[in-house]
């Protein structure tokens, strides 16, 4: 975790470089992460878009072989292999999905507390210093070091040691990114806690109907979103900020491959079996022989 936490500061680092606020830093690591996972996410999309197109032809075999399990499975086997799907493998993928997205989320929920909270040096004359107050030593309570900055020498030069939560590069779209949202000044910070939950229903909305309606499934789609949510309102802002993204662009890659939100398959048609009367078995133009 310390490895790919230290991947994430120092990526984070370079787009600062590049464009100094941290907000935007976060945006452009998310779509360099994005773009890692796009491949095997498309895989599996296309996987779950094959599940929704053979689900109707799925519940007419269900249905015809109720009471013949032997049957059910030997047809069952026979469709997924007319539409090249490997059962166990695609839900398979769609967990192991989830892996690499919760371990990032989590790395750079660690790694946003340290690095917000680092300090840097500043020169004295940075105007934005007015506006925080000097003290001794450095703060014992995380909290006081969004408003306080120490001194120090270097090279018999006076610097300013500020945190970077401190600093105008923390702040984007007037929040600051190193606040989480129960100790922020202010209760329009719970705001990306619904945003993030709001992001990740709607990404569950534009699945595929085949998975994300079968069995308890409905339900986890619910409550795993409310589940982020909740666990939103105690990280930073920052972290808010990419899960948002990332959940907004994987809405955009599942629209694409779903051509729009997927609608519930269409109802199985029930087979009707119809009884062929024995005249129509016998061969045309022969006639049965009477009184014999």
């Amino acid at each position: 975790m310390d490895f790919l936490q230290n991947i994430l500061t120092q990526t984070l680092d370079f787009f600062f470089s590049l464009i100094p606020n941290y907000g935007v830093a976060i945006i452009l690591l998310t779509l360099v992460l994005k773009a890692i996972l796009y491949w095997p996410q498309q895989q599996s999309l296309m996987s779950s878009r094959k599940m929704q197109s053979m689900t109707p032809e799925m519940q007419e075999i269900q249905k015809r072989f109720k009471g013949d399990p032997d049957q059910l499975n030997k047809a069952m086997s026979q469709l997924y292999k007319k539409y090249g799907i490997n059962p166990v493998g695609c839900f398979t993928s769609s967990c192991l999905l989830q892996i690499p997205q919760l371990l990032i989320m989590w790395a750079l929920w660690f790694a946003l507390q340290a690095f917000f909270l680092a300090p840097v040096q500043i020169p004295m004359n940075t105007p934005f210093l007015g506006s925080l107050t000097p003290t001794a030593a450095t703060p014992t309570i995380p909290a006081d070091l969004f408003n306080t900055y120490t001194t120090t020498m270097v090279n018999g030069s006076q610097f300013a040691l500020v945190a970077r939560a401190a600093t105008p590069g923390a702040m984007f779209l007037g929040f600051n990114l190193a606040y989480t949202p129960t100790g922020a000044p202010h209760w329009i910070y719970y705001l990306w806690p619904v945003l993030t939950a709001a992001t990740m229903f709607l990404q569950s909305k534009t699945m595929g109907q085949s998975q994300t309606q079968q069995g308890g499934a409905a339900f986890i789609n619910i409550l795993f979103p409310l589940l982020i949510g909740w666990i939103s309102i105690s990280i930073p802002v920052a972290v808010c900020l990419y899960w948002v993204v990332f959940s907004l662009l994987q809405v955009a890659q599942q629209l694409i491959v779903f051509k729009g939100i997927p609608k519930p398959p269409a109802a199985a048609q029930t087979v009707q079996v119809v009884s062929t009367p024995p005249q129509a078995l016998s061969a045309p133009g022969k006639k049965k022989a009477k009184g014999k």
